[in-house]
């Protein structure tokens, strides 16, 4: 298990990254913590399901293919608690788009292929994010 945390500006958000991947890792916390977002940073799907209750993440970015758990199950058991309804669930997967679409099917909102384009990454993490805020408003 490796756990990083790294706290980005205050206020800013709190993003989930799962990845067995110990380089894939270590270089999507570095690009977003650079970028300001506080991370939270696991190779271990089950431990971060834990973490999730200390530390709420505002974003969850999940590697499809992990060992323990996967990040189709990983997202299953995410959205099956309400606590976790507006949390957006971004899948990071080296499948295509036709095997990883089972990911949307099981709940995450989006997908990014790897290997990782920076722009494409800090692209989807803030319409996902502005998109949750405007849920967050809608709800009340």
């Amino acid at each position: 298990m490796k756990s990083v945390v790294n706290r980005g500006r205050s206020n800013t958000s709190r993003i989930l990254i799962v990845d067995d991947s110990s380089e894939i890792l270590s270089v999507t916390d570095a690009i977003l913590t650079s970028a300001g977002y506080e991370t939270i940073a696991y190779t271990d799907g089950l431990i971060a399901l834990q973490i999730m209750e200390l530390l709420p993440p505002d974003l969850i970015i999940l590697d499809i293919n992990m060992p323990t758990i996967d990040g189709y199950e990983m997202t299953r058991r995410i959205r099956s608690n309400s606590k976790w309804d507006l949390t957006p669930i971004l899948l990071f997967t080296a499948l295509d788009r036709s095997q990883a679409a089972l990911g949307l099917e099981c709940g995450a909102d989006d997908l990014l292929g790897k290997p990782i384009a920076i722009e494409e990454l800090l692209g989807k993490v803030s319409l996902l994010l502005h998109s949750r805020y405007r849920q967050q408003l809608r709800a009340g």
